[in-house]
């Protein structure tokens, strides 16, 4: 039977003019289910700059959650935060869940300011990107961007796109949306952590982002209008990933325009988180106090 429909589809497929008929449609029905996700989104979720101590400490502990206790990329560590070198200049948000305050999921953009300051890619992934052209070395420090550690946790990965979304790329493990209820199956939380970092890449003249990502998730964005430039051939990085670049700018500009009102209603709301001047200069590390307490235990 399914055969017999995939024949059929592809005969119907071949009909010349058919695709022009069947993309608006299509467009069409997308921007409603994104448009629903958004609303859900605001209705449900609030942004966080993690500018304070507590809002710091709070990505971190998603992030042990996530990458050490769910998947184990990490090893599990006695404070129950995860947080390596790059966090020194890096920026971390994340997306709190206005009936309970908890973090359903987090971000963070390492942006280094001078030449001493590597991104992860660089340092954990040279073999990465292919062509020294392609690579971030070719641009001023403080022009580049990479955007790492999305964790989304267990609890807040059921309640969005089909019960079963990978915590670290947001990825829906499973074929398409549902039908009956799309403010709750389609994938808002990661794609708000992407949008805002990107908000925040456009804020901060940030010109080229580079990601580690699988390549499917890249696939699934580009049918969102999002298209990631691929750097290299895939490699073993927690998982098969991919180098991918894109300007922040180009990001806003492709996507379709029910994106780019989630992308607005994101950018207003930014401005009115009570940390927001935070993302226009350097963060005050706390890893250093988190070095001592772990120090004194």
């Amino acid at each position: 039977m399914k055969r017999r429909l995939l024949n059929a589809f592809k005969r119907v497929h071949k009909v010349p003019g058919i695709k022009q008929m069947i993309r608006p449609v299509v467009r069409r029905k997308m921007n409603k289910i994104i448009d629903a996700a958004a609303d859900h989104f605001f209705e449900h979720f609030t942004l966080v700059v993690a500018n304070e101590e507590h809002e710091q400490r709070t990505c971190f502990k998603t992030r042990h959650q996530v990458y050490c206790e769910e998947m184990g990329f990490e090893d599990t560590r006695a404070n129950k935060m995860e947080f390596d070198e790059f966090d020194e200049f890096a920026l971390s948000c994340y997306i709190k869940h206005k009936a309970t305050g908890d973090c359903a999921g987090t971000i963070r953009l390492v942006m280094p300011q001078h030449p001493g300051q590597l991104l992860p890619i660089e340092q954990n992934c040279p073999s990465a990107i292919r062509m020294d052209e392609n690579s971030p070395q070719r641009y001023a420090r403080h022009s580049i961007c990479e955007i790492s550690r999305l964790a989304i946790p267990k609890r807040f990965r059921r309640r969005q796109s089909d019960s079963n979304v990978s915590p670290v790329t947001g990825k829906s493990l499973n074929n398409g949306f549902k039908k009956d209820k799309p403010g709750r199956n389609f994938p808002y939380l990661s794609l708000a952590l992407y949008f805002f970092a990107a908000s925040i890449c456009v804020l901060r003249d940030i010109e080229n982002v580079y990601v580690m990502m699988e390549p499917r998730l890249a696939r699934s964005l580009r049918m969102l209008g999002i298209n990631f430039e691929q750097l290299g051939n895939e490699i073993d990085y927690h998982g098969q990933r991919a180098a991918y670049q894109l300007s922040p700018v180009e990001f806003m500009q492709q996507v379709s325009p029910a994106l780019q009102r989630f992308q607005r209603k994101i950018m207003t709301e930014l401005q009115e988180v009570p940390n927001f001047g935070a993302i226009f200069r350097h963060q005050p590390s706390i890893l250093t106090k988190i070095n001592e307490e772990q120090r004194a235990a």
